[in-house]
């Protein structure tokens, strides 16, 4: 049996890191270069990475001083650091878990229009959140002294609460909330009027976060599997794997829709579809919400009114005739294109009615 685990943990975790920087750094070229249309779901996906870069960083630290050994391996000196910094790898990890979720929910904040769903969602994130901060508190506090939690060998200390049960707690709530962020796009989407083919297809990529909440039930299995304190440092290697690759999962599942549009530019090139369908302009929306054509530099575009400080964007919709359309450029926006859809001659409610497919293309102008 395996001794020191330590090379493994690095080689998993670093490899980890790499792809989430890739998949994270094709979701922002995507949304800046692309779309060009960045927002709080791509913020808070970078703090999530911030979290786990930290988390891997720490642990790999603790393995410098045992963690990933065998308690006979380990010098009595390093003994009480090896606790300490995958104490506060953990931490690191705990937060992290509501960056995941946040994301995840303010990216489908962009495409649901019905309030039940947005109250749903804005508890995910509020309640995820509230509970990592508790749970991160009482990680640091279920010892007097706080150095209790690493160094037994202090006189006097002791540890008034089992955080076993906190963690058993976290991760089936962190496991819930991935399921219900995995489900609730299924019922978005299959309200709206697009091809049965593309509406699998989206709601199947919404709902990869399903993998992420198997992930967190077999991390909150582990839990229990852990021996004695003498192991700690072993036994642990599980507990500290499967949250990296919970995270993992999530950033690939969340990254997954976003970069719809990348896919269609790299196998439509610049023209962003498959077909060189008809063009017609929009009207240009004021603060007030009324709306005038608009004439751009050539006199043929148009303009929307994105917001005080923002840039105006030359818009331009295209009717297109196959099934590689971007679905990213249907959902994006929903509320937005509600504003938009007059112009249009559709009626709407809580839905789009059209059954036209369509994508549309931006180019930024001076701040408005």
């Amino acid at each position: 049996m395996l001794r020191d685990y330590s090379g493994v943990l690095n080689g998993v975790m670093w490899t980890q890191v790499a792809i989430a920087i890739i998949f994270i750094g094709l979701r922002m070229y995507t949304r800046q270069v692309i779309i060009r249309s960045v927002g709080w779901d791509d913020i808070v996906m970078l703090v999530n990475l911030i979290s786990f870069v930290l988390y891997v960083t720490c642990i790999s630290v603790g393995t410098q001083y045992g963690v990933g050994k065998k308690f006979a391996d380990v010098p009595l000196a390093d003994y009480s650091q090896a606790i300490k910094w995958e104490a506060i790898g953990q931490g690191a990890r705990i937060l992290g878990i509501a960056a995941s979720k946040g994301s995840v929910a303010l990216f489908l904040l962009r495409i649901v229009v019905k309030k039940w769903h947005v109250a749903i969602l804005w508890f995910c994130i509020a309640s995820t959140t509230i509970l990592c901060i508790i749970t991160t508190t009482l990680l640091f506090l279920q010892c007097k002294p706080m150095e209790y939690l690493w160094d037994r060998k202090i006189a006097g200390g002791y540890c008034w609460l089992n955080f076993t049960i906190v963690e058993l707690f976290m991760g089936a709530w962190s496991a819930l909330m991935d399921f219900v962020l995995a489900i609730l796009p299924w019922h978005v989407v299959m309200g709206l009027n697009m091809k049965r083919k593309e509406k699998l297809t989206v709601a199947i990529s919404l709902s990869l976060g399903m993998f992420a909440g198997v992930c967190s039930i077999v991390r909150t299995y582990e839990l229990q599997a852990l021996s004695s304190l003498n192991e700690y440092v072993c036994d642990i290697v599980p507990m500290l794997l499967w949250p990296s690759t919970e995270v993992l999962v999530t950033i690939i599942c969340a990254c997954i829709p976003v970069l719809r549009p990348l896919y269609v530019k790299i196998k439509y090139g610049s023209r962003g579809d498959s077909s060189g369908g008809r063009s017609y302009p929009l009207h240009d929306y004021d603060k007030k919400g009324s709306s005038e054509p608009s004439k751009g530099r050539n006199g043929g575009d148009s303009k929307i009114y994105m917001g005080p400080g923002a840039s105006a964007l030359h818009s331009t919709v295209k009717y297109a005739d196959s099934d590689n359309q971007s679905e990213e450029s249907i959902l994006r926006e929903i509320n937005a294109q509600q504003k938009i859809m007059p112009t249009l001659n559709v009626h709407t409610s809580d839905r789009i009615k059209r059954t036209d497919e369509i994508s549309v293309t931006y180019a930024k102008d001076s701040p408005v």
